[in-house]
């Protein structure tokens, strides 16, 4: 048991590894919020052509 080897050190790559997943999931938040505006923005402007041929 003299030569037993310590833990491998993956802090880095953890790190990493959970800045990538984080990033995705903002990233993917940030589009559904992109997307609603865009779909607030369409039904404003259906309810105004709805308007205008009533």
């Amino acid at each position: 048991m003299m030569f037993q080897e310590p833990p491998a050190e993956t802090l880095n790559y953890m790190i990493a590894g959970f800045s990538v997943i984080l990033g995705t999931i903002g990233l993917y938040i940030v589009n559904i919020i992109l997307r609603f505006r865009s779909l607030r923005q369409d039904e404003a402007l259906l309810d105004e052509i709805e308007a205008e041929q009533a």
